[in-house]
Order: structure tokens, then sequence, then C-alpha cells
């Protein structure tokens, strides 16, 4: 009897020691020993397992973050949805076709953010403007663009050439481009990428020969000229050969002349099929002459899809349209006559 109260005995004991250590277990971390203690409050050891506690865990941050979320919260996209879905409330708007986020700044304010971290900082409309921009496009562009056929016309020189040339190079394949040599004032001395002169080139609907060339390298000679075999040779001169009170192309025709009598140059495409083109330097000093010298290229690379546009009227137009005042002089030569 005394055996059997003393085994009972140490067996309760046991019973309270292991129970004690359960409820006793020290950690390094005092917060981490609380949270364990109230997940595993009222749960079985039978109902509960590692990867059960792990998902109704997340399951819990889900269902909290969707309950908390408030109008102004970040769009967050459903994974498991069969198509992209977005918060409506949520301060940022998908741009259709584009991977840009427009973000309000009230009615008249809007701005393009590109990637996460870019700056916010684009364009601003403003409401209480005066002035109201018109330009005129093609029929083919006019559903594209949200203008009506019957829009009225834009009063705007430059802007109407500046579509008019968008329009007509943007119909050719590439194949059909021509390649540019153009050399400055300085004989065989060419433009770089970055240049002013490389962007009136590809905005003539042509390609720049020189592209490639770094902006301290610019210097070439007849042989590399003869081998990328240009379409075009625009050659550029200053304003007292062509230019504003230049009236005489005599000077011009000696360049012109100079050129077609270099080591080489009798191969090469753009002599051969009379498309070499002298511009006055001052063609290059403001927007609306920029405009015009575009325009030039273009017809002389592409003379069928520009045989309705004399360039002439329109160097005129632009000229007038900026200063008031007509052209007074001869701005390019091409050896060809009038076009």
């Amino acid at each position: 009897m005394n055996i059997r109260k003393m085994v009972s005995l140490f067996l309760l004991m046991a019973l309270c020691l292991m129970c004690a250590g359960c409820r006793s277990r020290t950690t390094g971390n005092g917060q981490r020993q609380t949270g364990e203690m109230s997940e595993t409050a009222g749960l079985t050891d039978s109902s509960l397992s590692g990867s059960s506690l792990i998902d109704s865990e997340n399951d819990a941050g889900e269902h909290e973050d969707e309950e908390s979320k408030e109008p102004g919260d970040q769009t967050r996209e459903n994974p498991d949805a069969s198509r992209k879905e977005y918060d409506e409330n949520a301060p940022a708007e998908i741009v259709p076709g584009t991977d840009r986020t427009v973000h309000g700044e009230g009615d008249s304010k809007g701005a393009f953010e590109h990637g996460e971290n870019a700056p916010i900082s684009v364009a601003k409309l403003n409401d209480d403007a005066e002035d109201t921009a018109t330009q005129t496009v093609a029929a083919s562009q006019a559903e594209q663009m949200g203008v009506s056929e019957d829009a009225q016309e834009a009063d705007s020189a430059l802007t109407y050439y500046t579509v008019l040339l968008r329009d007509r190079m943007g119909s050719l394949f590439e194949c059909q481009r021509l390649n540019v040599y153009w050399e400055t004032a300085e004989d065989h001395v060419t433009v770089f990428k970055a240049s002013l002169e490389h962007s009136l080139i590809v905005n003539s609907g042509t390609y720049n020969v020189s592209a490639r060339l770094l902006e301290g390298n610019l210097r070439v000679d007849d042989g590399w000229i003869g081998r990328k075999n240009p379409g075009v040779i625009v050659k550029i001169v200053d304003s007292s050969v062509l230019g504003s009170g230049v009236f005489s192309t005599g000077a011009a025709q000696k360049v012109h002349a100079g050129l077609l009598s270099r080591d080489g140059w009798q191969a090469i495409d753009a002599v051969r099929n009379g498309r070499v083109l002298i511009l006055s330097e001052e063609l290059l000093k403001a927007p609306y002459l920029q405009t015009a010298a575009m325009l030039i290229i273009a017809k002389t690379a592409n003379p069928a899809l520009f045989e309705d546009v004399e360039t002439e009227k329109a160097l005129e137009m632009l000229i007038v349209e900026a200063t008031g005042s007509l052209p007074s002089g001869i701005y390019y030569y091409h050896g060809q006559g009038a076009f």
C-alpha cells in the first residue's frame, strides 16, 4: 500500500513538473514567447500543425489588409483573377497601351511617371489659358487623332508643313528611305548622332550615314564617303554664298561643281541622280527655317512624293509667318532648277 502511494505520488509530481515546464519555457525574446503562447491558446495538438499555422497566419494577414484598405492606398492586382483588376479608388490610373501612370493633382493638372521611382513632372494644363492650338491633319490621321474632317484649318504654316512632312514620310517603307551625307561648311567634316543636323536628317525621312561617328572624329575622306554611297548629299555654306541678301547662285554653283569633281564622287548615287543639295547655314538658325530645310531635303530625296509642294513657296510662307516680311535672298541650290 505504501509502495502504491509512493508510485502514485511520483507520477503526480512528474506530471506537474511537465506541465509547469511547458508553461514556464524561457526564450531569448520575451515578446516572441508571449506571441507563441497567444497563438496556441485554445488549440489541441491534434488540430494544429506547422503548415496549417503558417497558412492561417497568411490568410489572416491578407484579410486584414483587405479590410483595412482605405481609398488612396496603392492599387493591388488580384493574381487569381481571369484578367487584371484594379481598385477604382486608388490614386493612380493605368493608361491603355503604355507603361505610364497618371497621377492626378486636381482637375487641371497631371503628370506622367515612368517606372516606380521616376520623378513626377512632365506637363501641366491650365484651364485659364486664353489661346487654343489647332492643326490640320490628313484625313487618314483624323480618326486616329480624334480630329473631325470638317474641322477648321490651322492658320499656322509651321504646323501645316510639320504635319505634312510627318504624314508623307510616314508612308515610306524603311527600304525606301535614302541615306544622307551631311557636310558642314568645313570640307570633309560631317555631323554626329546627337547634333541638330542629325535630327533634321531623320525628321526629313532619311538616314544619316555618319550617325555612328564620335563627336571628336567627324573628319572623313572621299574614300569613306564613296563607300557609304549616300543617296543624298547636303553641303552647308556660309551666308556669303547663300542666304538673306544673296541674289545670285554664282558662288553656290562653284561649290556644287567642286563637289562633283571630287575623287570618286561620280560613282556615288547622289551625284548620278542629281541629289546634291547646297543649303545656307541660315536655315539652321530657327525652327521655322529648320522646317523649310527638312522639306527641301525630303523633296530632294523623294521628288514624286512632294510633287505638289513648292519649296520656294513653303519657305516664303514660313519666313513671312515668323518675321512678318518677305524673304530677301536665295537659301538653297541643287543644280536642277526651281522645284
